[in-house]
C-alpha cells in the first residue's frame, strides 16, 4: 500500500505498478482525506463551510423577516379588506330587498 508520509518504499511501488495499483480500490476514502491535508484543499473546504454557514444563517433571517412581515403588515390588510367585503355584501342586500319591496300604499 501507499504510505501516507511518501516513502521510499512507496515511491517504488508506485513506480513499479503505476499509481493506479498503488491505491487500491478499498483505500480511496484514504486517499481522498489525505488529499484534504493539502493546504489548498483545507483553504477550500474551510471557504465552502463559511460559505454555507453563512447562506444558512442569511436564508433563515430573510425567511423571519418575510414572515414576520406578512404577520404584521399583510394580515391586517386582509382582515380589512374582508369586513369592506361583507359591507358591500349587506349594502347588496339591503338595496336589492328596498328595490324588491312593494310599493307603498
Amino acid at each position: 500500500r501507499l504510505a501516507a508520509d511518501g516513502s521510499r518504499q512507496s515511491r517504488e511501488l508506485v513506480q513499479r505498478r503505476g499509481a493506479a495499483a498503488a491505491v487500491p480500490h478499498a483505500c480511496a476514502m484514504g486517499a481522498v482525506m489525505s488529499a484534504m491535508e493539502h493546504p489548498r484543499a483545507k483553504k477550500a473546504k474551510n471557504r465552502m463551510t463559511k460559505l454555507v454557514s453563512t447562506a444558512w444563517w442569511l436564508g433563515g433571517n430573510v425567511l423571519w423577516t418575510v414572515a414576520t412581515g406578512l404577520l404584521v403588515l399583510g394580515v391586517p390588510v386582509f382582515v380589512e379588506y374582508e369586513r369592506e367585503c361583507q359591507l358591500f355584501e349587506q349594502m347588496a342586500q339591503a338595496q336589492s330587498a328596498q328595490m324588491n319591496a312593494p310599493p307603498p300604499a
